[in-house]
């Protein structure tokens, strides 16, 4: 196997608390405007793109608490993200059973006394998931939506959709994490994350993987300088650069890169090599 960057596992007791308060306070902020959005636009698939949204805005919020914490540690960072991702789904569930039981109903038209009601009553279902289960059964008898073609959901068609949002928040908030901040190199001499070159060589598009591997195993690191004549290009390979002023190692993608238009949104992408570790390479 090619060599690659992996997380050093480290994971001291504040940057584990600092991560999971921040993944807590946005498990009881996000899903607030989840039910807001989802019962302004009461539409199926809106409600799954913003369940998805859901999970990868927890999933930032999470990264965000690892690129503080400097948390290199994918086992606790998963645990952290199925924790928060499950607490959001309770905490949306409250949510929407504090509204669908409100006397007033969804409505923006609440003063001071109608705000404490709600806050005690998701404070009772909070402190109570018997309660909020029951309540839940009860909703899943007589329906929370309607289908145009079908009708009022509600039964077993209503518990699998429930599931498939239950899976699309917490998938989301897992994949956001793993694709986030634990995967990005980090510079352990100088104790901070590496910092990604702005600027990024261009070189031929890359036909054979163990080709180049080949070349950087021996230390021909010419493989990697910028092209100058490709920058007009349509087809071409980027070398993109992570390092750590002072650190030794520097880590590399590469990706092979298609753009008939020289438009940025028409950039299509491949992953070539991704992490790869250079030691006293000066490209």
């Amino acid at each position: 196997m090619e060599p690659k960057y992996k997380p050093q596992g480290y994971a001291s007791p504040s940057a584990i608390l600092t991560t999971l308060a921040i993944g807590i306070l946005a498990s009881f902020i996000l899903p607030l405007f989840y039910i807001i959005l989802g019962r302004l636009i009461p539409n199926i698939w809106f409600i799954a793109i913003i369940a998805l949204l859901l999970g990868l805005g927890l999933g930032f919020f999470i990264d965000l608490g690892v690129k503080i914490g400097k948390v290199r540690n994918k086992k606790i960072v998963t645990i952290i993200a199925v924790f928060c991702g499950l607490l959001a789904f309770y905490i949306q569930w409250v949510f929407f059973d504090t509204l669908a039981y409100s006397n007033k109903g969804f409505t923006f038209n609440l003063d001071s006394a109608d705000l404490k009601v709600l806050a005690s009553d998701f404070f009772f279902l909070f402190t109570h998931p018997n309660i909020l289960i029951q309540e839940i059964i009860n909703l899943n008898k007589i329906g929370t939506f309607r289908i145009e073609s079908t009708g009022t959901i509600s039964g077993v068609l209503l518990w699998v959709i429930w599931a498939g949002e239950f899976v699309v928040i917490l998938g989301g908030a897992i994949f956001g994490v793993l694709n986030g901040q634990v995967s990005m190199p980090y510079s352990e001499i100088n104790d901070q994350w590496m910092k990604r070159r702005k600027i990024h060589n261009r070189i031929p598009v890359v036909v054979s993987k163990e080709e180049i591997l080949s070349e950087l195993g021996k230390r021909n690191f010419t493989v990697l300088n910028d092209h100058p004549s490709l920058h007009s290009e349509t087809n071409y390979a980027e070398v993109i650069v992570f390092e750590s002023t002072g650190d030794p190692t520097k880590y590399i993608n590469i990706i092979n890169v298609t753009n008939l238009t020289g438009k940025e949104k028409d950039k299509k992408v491949k992953s070539v090599v991704k992490y790869y570790p250079l030691q006293n390479a000066n490209i």
